[in-house]
């Protein structure tokens, strides 16, 4: 188990975005709310629509939380492992791997029940999903062969709609929902290949660097999906265009990516748990770096396109883990929030500028 020929006109759609700016913020970060948690949170999502989140804590524990209050209102037992989830906006469901189960819980958004579990395979673990299609695509694997599938769910039908083989590892699954591709990494064979969501048949697979066991940061305005490599010096970035590869140099491992569509820029850290890390600032225009930044060893990193915030954790096994808030244009530091112990899942709700950050004994809500 794992612990993403240039013409005249496409220059011209590139400056029409590239001038783009976040909205000026001035108001520092702050935390608003302190939420107990039984257990240790291990993954968060969030439906920016209805304005609830979801956390796993514990072994099998999926609770969910009210944005307006702050209040835990649900709490659903899940199937063995539960790992990775994804939230359909548009159908208000949320849809839950469990690992050891090899199956995927159907979670009513305004019930807060689980409709049904459906067994996709015999492990799994990353998912996605088309909100337009209404389908979710479920990375499977075998423990007894090296053979493997990228199952995928019929949002309307709950059944498995097509089984799509691999040899080797699918890994992670990115969507393009304008052009209906998914991008899926393999991390025995380091490629990524190309599914043509209208056919779910594979267009291509194509050679990136060592173990992309990282969810690729996707900037549908170019067109590009950025691949960082966990185990080669070089980030991978694939043209969506013409489904090629070329490689931006950085001379060091990578452990999380993540983009600001606004400002088109790319940041990839390179951080370890007990030594200081680095910090690369890729121009989404030239791709080439442009900034770098010493980091502490994080543990999760994200940007808000809205306010232009780069939030990164980091990893203590003692007391409160610090997050640093910089501005993603400058680079300049311009709050340190104190959390609670071994914070790191964090994710955004872009309607209301909220980050949520879980740790072992609390969820530290953070408005932005």
């Amino acid at each position: 188990m794992k612990y993403r020929p240039t013409g005249r006109g496409d220059r011209m759609k590139r400056k029409s975005w590239h001038v783009l700016k976040p909205r000026v913020n001035t108001q520092i970060p702050r935390i608003i709310a302190t939420i107990p948690v039984k257990s240790p949170v291990s993954n968060i999502v969030v439906n920016p629509v209805t304005n609830r989140v979801y956390f796993l804590q514990g072994d099998n524990d999926l609770s969910v939380l009210d944005g307006n209050t702050n209040k835990i209102i649900a709490t659903l037992k899940t199937g063995q492992l539960p790992f990775q989830m994804a939230v359909n906006t548009r159908t208000n469901r949320i849809y839950l791997v469990n690992f050891f189960d090899g199956t995927v819980s159907v979670i009513n958004g305004r019930t807060n029940r689980i409709i049904t579990t459906v067994k996709v395979g015999e492990r799994c673990d990353e998912i996605a999903l088309n909100s337009r299609t209404n389908l979710i695509y479920i990375a499977t694997i075998s423990l007894s062969s090296n053979k493997a599938n990228v199952a995928v769910l019929n949002g309307s039908t709950n059944k498995i709609q097509k089984r799509i083989p691999f040899i080797g590892r699918p890994s992670t699954i990115s969507i393009d929902e304008r052009t209906n591709r998914i991008y899926v990494t393999n991390t025995s064979k380091d490629t990524v290949s190309v599914i043509d969501g209208s056919t779910n048949n594979i267009l291509t697979s194509v050679k990136v660097g060592r173990n992309p066991v990282i969810t690729p940061a996707l900037n549908t305005r170019t067109n590009r999906l950025y691949i960082a490599n966990n185990l080669s010096r070089f980030c991978s970035v694939l043209d969506l265009l013409t489904n090629r590869i070329h490689n931006i140099q950085l001379g060091r491992l990578q452990s999380e990516i993540t983009l600001n569509p606004v400002t088109n820029r790319i940041y990839v850290s390179s951080a370890q748990i007990s030594v200081k890390g680095r910090m690369f600032v890729i121009d989404g225009r030239l791709d080439r770096v442009i900034r770098t930044l010493t980091i502490p060893s994080s543990t999760n990193m994200l940007i808000n396109p809205r306010t232009n915030h780069l939030f990164i954790t980091e990893f203590r096994e003692t007391g409160a883990a610090p997050l640093s808030v910089y501005n993603g244009s400058s680079l300049k530091r311009i709050a340190i929030l104190r959390l609670t112990k071994r914070s790191g899942a964090t994710v955004l709700n872009p309607q209301t500028s909220r980050v949520y950050s879980g740790g072992e004994t609390n969820i530290t809500v953070i408005q932005d």
